[in-house]
């Protein structure tokens, strides 16, 4: 690739340090060289995931897995590590995704968007196309047989494929999302695959969005609680303190050479 990027291990899990401007770079190097790579995220909830499923473990640390880093704390510990990190290379997808929408309508880049509920799809997929007439985006809700050699999944990935997208926007929820991907990987003809969550939700207004002064700094979990604290609890409250033992398992184990209990 054009743009180098480097990827370092952080008590365990990985990271690759990236600002908006690398990300973009990144994705025009892979529309430029005809490969496929992902460009997975990581927060607080992911570490969590990484650690409790081997195989959103399996599909970060693949080698030609980019792992953008989503969080302040990420971040923080990044530094006390000694590691090459700063405030600006914490993208948050509601920030970097709009540039990324530009600079496909500019470039021709061709979008496939799939996630979310149908009615969220949508309204998401319209607003898409409001903020850029001349971009090319195509898609799917994100609620059909996922299960690999089902009929449905299939046509999905058939659909996809006779598209052609340079860019696969994979927002099935942070789980079923990454465990897709891994699934489908080989037989996906794209060149970016990117991991983004509920990331439509909030281009359709059926989430409220948090205000980009929380993301600076760093509350922007605390906006998310506030509003849907039936939804975050869990996530925010105790996930946090679940992982801390998670990582001192797997490190401890990784220290005396044990395999990682799947």
């Amino acid at each position: 690739m054009k743009t180098t990027l480097k990827s370092y291990d952080l008590l365990g899990f990985k990271i690759t340090p990236m600002t908006i401007e690398q990300i973009i770079d990144a994705m025009g190097d892979m529309v430029a060289t005809g490969s496929t790579r992902v460009i997975a995220s990581l927060n607080l909830h992911a570490i969590y995931c990484f650690f409790k499923d081997p195989r959103f473990r399996e599909l970060h640390l693949r080698d030609h897995t980019l792992v953008r880093i989503d969080g302040m704390p990420i971040i923080m510990t990044g530094r006390l590590a000694g590691l090459p990190v700063t405030r600006k290379h914490r993208t948050v997808w509601l920030d970097w995704f709009p540039l990324v929408l530009e600079n496909a309508a500019r470039n021709g880049w061709r979008v496939y968007y799939m996630g979310s509920k149908r009615d969220a799809y949508e309204k998401g997929m319209a607003r898409f196309r409001e903020m850029h007439p001349t971009l090319q985006i195509e898609g799917r809700d994100g609620f059909f047989d996922a299960r690999p050699g089902s009929a449905e999944n299939a046509a999905v990935v058939e659909s996809i494929n006779a598209f052609q997208p340079n860019l696969l926007v994979v927002g099935m929820g942070m789980g079923r999302q990454e465990h897709w991907i891994l699934d489908n990987i080989d037989t996906l003809n794209a060149n970016c695959i990117i991991t983004v969550g509920a990331l439509i939700e909030y281009f359709a207004g059926t989430v409220p969005t948090p205000p980009r002064w929380t993301g600076r700094m760093g509350l922007e979990w605390a906006y998310r609680f506030c509003t849907n604290p039936r939804r975050f609890t869990f996530r925010y409250l105790i996930e946090p303190w679940l992982m801390v033992w998670l990582i001192a398992v797997y490190n401890v184990r990784r220290g005396l050479g044990l395999k990682h209990p799947e």
